[in-house]
């Protein structure tokens, strides 16, 4: 529920409703508006230089939100002004980092400073446009304009990026090549998020946190999805996720009191969805009107999960803004992170597999009745604990349960873990399990042993799931009540029993079967490689799934030549005419 709901709660808030909220307190509490410094700190460069820091996906959210408020993004006005730029900053504040790059035609410098009260100082310096009609709103999106017609500075140290190459010009570098796993490996490396790429998606996402910020408390605005959970590609659609912090924990460890100062408010919406629309709306009008560099604003209400997309040009990322599924979306950007960060193995395998699925027409870019790059991850994930290389997931309980709501909070209360509570600390126990040393497998390998796993894995009969169960038949959750039959069985890992592949086709499981087959075949010639396989596995979308996703549309229109006959027909002639005669006469009498 959202926080404006819980303005009017009784101070006697029930002590069942703060048991079931408290897997949101938890999992929430890294990310308030006053975050904490992460102990120690994560920075990229300093994973490899010592053994002793310890990366886990919070410290890493934590970090990179630090880094965000810390950062400011530049126009450039005239090329070659960064050295000037840079000199003017540096009297500021301390500069940590600086990076030049291109977006939609225009040069851009995204500047971090060592602490946040440089940005501050920096932004009292600046000043708004006088001679354009602009609305004078403020930001850490900023215009330099250059003044200086002298040399250059000798030094800065400013990087500039360079960006990922597309497709063609990565599969030219695939034929120089040789060895298959050499040719995953640079593949992923060619292909992943860069630096800039992470960094100017925390930034963006401060940005929308600043704003909406201003109006409502305690706003967290996360990245989640392929932007944080190491399985992004670089140029991907950055997907936020905008929330509160639960402040009703806040006034509880106030001595248990709640304070007797309360801010008036207006009361919001006692259905939560219709309360994430009203805020969705007020969001986007804030974008359109007020946020600079945010264009082609749009809110699509009716969806599922209502969203607001709008595209930044400075970043020239392509954005999508949620205010629902905070739970799974946290919990499933961290399950990926944590199980990539087991085996160096498992993000250049699923990658490769990915960009297969494309050419094979497996996945595609819109959703439809076919696999989706989330649910071919699942089965790169599958297969790797097939093998071992990666753990299964524990905290399932194959028993149906009969305890009532009441037997269940009773239990809360005298100690026993909730189904959340178990969720997050098998979460956490996941970064702590190590690689499995004796499957060393090459890239080659696994890469083939995923097509020969899935020719004739059984999707008619069994479950493909991330979780530890004995019973791996789907009759084993329809016989339970839990689920129909589907075609085929994605588990979702974060809601046991719940199918996360109900949109694919029964075709589909046997169109991926038989696309396995064939890469396998070509794997197993030992000239073929990587770039053999996607060339010669390279196919179009059937006619009949094509059909099935984008049906024809229905004509309403009359047959004239079966439907009406020659009566009516004379009839409509008739009416079309008076109504050519009224038009006529009205304009007449309009011009005179």
């Amino acid at each position: 529920m959202l926080p404006l709901i819980s303005l009017y709660q009784s101070s006697s808030l029930s002590l069942r409703i703060l048991l079931n909220r408290c897997h949101y307190a938890l999992a929430i509490q890294h990310y308030s508006s006053s975050i904490r410094p992460p102990i120690p700190p994560f920075s990229p460069s300093s994973i490899n230089k010592s053994s002793n820091v310890t990366q886990t996906f919070d410290t890493m959210l934590d970090f990179r939100r630090q880094q965000a408020r810390r950062t400011v993004l530049i126009h450039l006005g005239r090329s070659h002004s960064e050295s000037e730029l840079y000199k003017l900053c540096s009297r500021i504040g301390q500069i940590t980092n600086m990076t030049l790059y291109t977006a939609n035609k225009k040069e851009c410098a995204l500047l971090e400073f060592s602490n946040e009260q440089s940005v501050n100082n920096l932004l009292k310096i600046t000043s708004h446009f006088t001679n354009e009609n602009r609305l004078p709103c403020a930001s850490r999106n900023l215009y330099f304009s250059s003044q200086q017609t002298g040399t250059r500075l000798k030094y800065h140290p400013i990087g500039r990026e360079v960006q990922q190459p597309d497709d063609s010009i990565i599969d030219k570098s695939l034929n120089d090549i040789r060895n298959v796993s050499d040719q995953i490996r640079f593949f992923w490396q060619k292909t992943k998020l860069t630096e800039l790429d992470t960094r100017l998606r925390f930034f963006v996402s401060s940005l929308v946190e600043e704003a909406f910020g201003s109006i409502f408390v305690d706003t967290v605005c996360l990245p989640f999805g392929s932007s944080v959970n190491t399985f992004g590609k670089s140029r991907c659609d950055l997907d936020m996720l905008l929330t509160f912090e639960d402040f009703r924990e806040k006034n509880i460890k106030r001595d248990g009191k709640i304070p007797q100062l309360r801010f008036l408010t207006k009361r919001s919406y006692l259905n939560d969805r219709f309360q994430a629309q009203a805020y969705l709306k007020i969001l986007a009008d804030t974008l359109k009107h007020f946020m600079a560099e945010c264009t082609n604003v749009q809110i699509i209400l009716p969806a599922r999960v209502p969203i607001v997309r709008f595209q930044h040009r400075l970043s020239d990322l392509q954005c999508d803004v949620s205010m629902s599924e905070f739970k799974s979306s946290y919990y499933m950007s961290k399950l990926l992170w944590n199980l990539s960060s087991i085996d160096n193995r498992v993000a250049p395998l699923v990658f490769a597999i990915r960009r297969w699925a494309r050419e094979a027409s497996i996945t595609q870019s819109t959703p439809g009745p076919w696999f989706s790059n989330f649910q071919m991850t699942l089965l790169v994930l599958f297969y790797l604990q097939s093998i071992e290389i990666l753990p299964k997931l524990n905290y399932i309980n194959e028993q149906p349960t009969t305890t009532s709501p009441q037997d269940i909070l009773a239990a809360n209360v005298l100690g026993d873990l909730s189904d959340d509570t178990i969720l997050m600390n098998e979460l956490e126990n996941i970064r702590y399990v190590q690689s499995n040393k004796t499957n060393n497998s090459s890239l080659a390998i696994l890469l083939k042993g995923f097509f020969t796993f899935y020719e004739n894995y059984d999707f008619q009969s069994l479950l493909i799931t991330l979780l530890n169960r004995k019973n791996m038949s789907k009759s084993s959750l329809i016989q339970t009540g839990k689920d129909k039959d589907w075609p085929i069985y994605l588990e979702n890992p974060l809601v046991p029993s719940m199918n996360a592949s109900k949109n694919l086709v029964e075709s589909e499981g046997e169109r991926f079967r038989e696309t396995c087959k064939k890469a396998s075949e070509i794997l197993s010639h030992s000239s073929k490689n990587l770039l053999s396989l996607f060339e010669e596995c390279h196919q179009i979308l059937p006619d009949d799934l094509i059909a099935r996703a984008y049906p024809a549309p229905i004509s309403i229109m009359p047959d004239l030549e079966t439907d009406i006959n020659q009566d009516e027909l004379t009839t409509i002639n008739d009416i079309q005419q008076d109504q050519v005669f009224h038009n006529t006469h009205q304009q007449h009498i309009v011009t005179s």
